[in-house]
């Protein structure tokens, strides 16, 4: 006898399924076992590409709006454009009630890693026509997101610059010390553009990894235009071999010159007062130096006690 045949989803909700991105089995499965789930992607749905369709229709931007539905058990659809900029819509408000629960919080996005200032997030009813949502959007939230949009997008560029820097000097350092890895002793292609490496004397050999006689770390500034090197377990006849090198680059020369040195003074200990043949009063020459408060004489309290 042949196993029970699973209902097809209805023509509405195979449409909602196409925007989910990535849903697992057990999602479907969820999908297709509850009505309620399956309401809310097809309204989910319906709400994002009508959003996506006004703003093409306006042309927004110069149109290529689409949207998105992340596999979640709360409403949430993204009207995204294909340069980057887009607009998070999210159901919050399930166990309010009246039209408190039939709000939509409506967020922007930014680059990964961006911190600057960003555009408050607004609020519109769920309820309302789709193309009346768009033209709220447009008019509350769009102003504000373009002008920190722009500040996002040059951090992005500057960060993706400073990151191919590090990913091109890592590369150089690579082909100079074998075996060398990032943090934790993960493999040079897994992080390209890591900050800090390591290759390993014969203290430590992570697995997999081999030990030189000279143990040590490169780490870059996050622009890769300054480098700290670190050895370890260095012999000494190498140790000086390194800095007779950096003394022929002219890295360590220079002129050695005296320091003057600060008077060592301890509260408590006796000091001399002042200059010589000059009145010092009780207790002669000395005085206990941080010792006691000083009267209107400018002399130690604690001297006159004496």
């Amino acid at each position: 006898m042949a196993a029970p045949q699973a209902p097809a989803f209805s023509p509405a909700l195979a449409q909602a399924l196409t925007a989910v991105d990535s849903p697992s089995g057990d999602f479907l499965q969820d999908v297709r076992n509850r009505d309620e789930l399956a309401g809310m992607l097809t309204h989910f749905d319906t709400l994002g590409r009508a959003v996506a369709a006004a703003f093409n229709a306006r042309d927004i931007e110069g149109g290529g709006w689409t949207h998105t539905i992340q596999p979640a058990y709360w409403g949430n659809v993204t009207v995204r454009h294909r340069d980057g900029m887009h607009f998070f819509f999210r159901h919050d408000g399930r166990t309010r009630k009246g039209t408190a629960g039939r709000r939509l919080k409506v967020e922007t996005g930014y680059p990964h890693g961006y911190c600057g200032w960003r555009a408050e997030p607004i609020t519109v009813s769920m309820d309302r026509a789709p193309d009346a949502i768009a033209a709220d959007v447009l008019r509350r939230l769009m102003p504000a997101y373009k002008d920190t949009l722009h500040e996002g997008l040059e951090e992005a560029h500057r960060s993706e610059a400073r990151r191919r820097a590090r990913v091109e000097l890592n590369r150089l350092i690579e082909q100079i010390v074998p075996g060398i890895h990032g943090i934790g002793g993960t493999r040079p292609g897994d992080t390209p553009d890591r900050d800090t490496s390591f290759w390993s004397g014969r203290d430590h050999v992570p697995e997999g990894q081999f030990a030189l006689p000279v143990g040590g770390r490169v780490t870059l500034s996050r622009d890769a235009s300054e480098v700290e090197v670190r050895f370890c377990h260095v012999p000494p006849a190498l140790a000086l071999e390194l800095l007779d090198y950096l003394r022929r680059r002219g890295v360590v020369t220079g002129q050695a010159v005296a320091l003057e040195s600060a008077p060592r003074v301890i509260a408590g200990e006796l000091a001399p007062r002042g200059p010589a043949g000059r009145d010092s009063g009780p207790g002669g020459d000395l005085l206990f130096a941080g010792a006691g408060r000083v009267n209107g004489g400018g002399r130690s309290m604690s001297m006159e006690r004496a």
